[in-house]
């Protein structure tokens, strides 16, 4: 999706999604927003924090917190430029990557997902956009449509508010802690 501020003036909006569920999960979900926020000095929103169990983890796996993080770019930025910010954050933040099961789900300091960039659509074997799995994960869904419930999410055609009522997943989310006023 783009807002547009003026006549000339279109920009793109970018989700990222945080989660962790190993150490200080609070304050890691903080350390991160603050690395991207440091990083990109765009202006950004972020959602309320929710906890989750481990979705699709064994069960007695720490439940995670998860959160969206909004920017809005005047100029929409390389989709692969963004993916490598978010690993050089995750392994600044800890985050250890099995080569042997990084298909499977894991237990995680921080896990950052490039969620959506725009109305962009694209594949490589590094990146999907949008993400492939976030219309089957309340927990995604949850907190973008705190944000953006309007945002018009291609392929799909759907707004966030719409794919979240008909999410599936019926895994219980709980409020955390309410989104920063202002």
């Amino acid at each position: 999706m783009t807002i547009v501020l003026n006549e000339d003036h279109v920009n793109t909006l970018c989700a990222i999604g945080i989660g962790s569920n190993q150490g200080e999960r609070h304050g890691l979900l903080k350390r991160a927003t603050q690395l991207l926020k440091t990083q990109w000095k765009h202006p950004f929103q972020e959602s309320s924090i929710y906890e989750t169990a481990a979705w699709g983890m064994p069960e007695g796996t720490p439940s995670f917190l998860n959160q969206v993080l909004l920017f809005e770019w005047s100029e929409a930025p390389d989709a692969e430029q963004v993916l490598e910010v978010l690993l050089d954050v995750e392994l600044a933040l800890g985050r250890q990557r099995n080569a042997r099961t990084s298909a499977a789900y894991e237990s995680r300091t921080i896990d950052l997902d490039l969620l959506f960039l725009g109305d962009q659509i694209s594949s490589s074997d590094r990146l999907d956009l949008p993400h492939p799995r976030m219309t089957q994960r309340k927990f995604v869904l949850e907190p973008l449509n705190e944000l953006c419930p309007h945002f018009i999410l291609h392929p799909w055609g759907k707004s966030i508010h719409d794919l979240w009522l008909a999410c599936e997943d019926e895994t219980p989310i709980r409020m955390y802690l309410a989104a920063p006023k202002g």
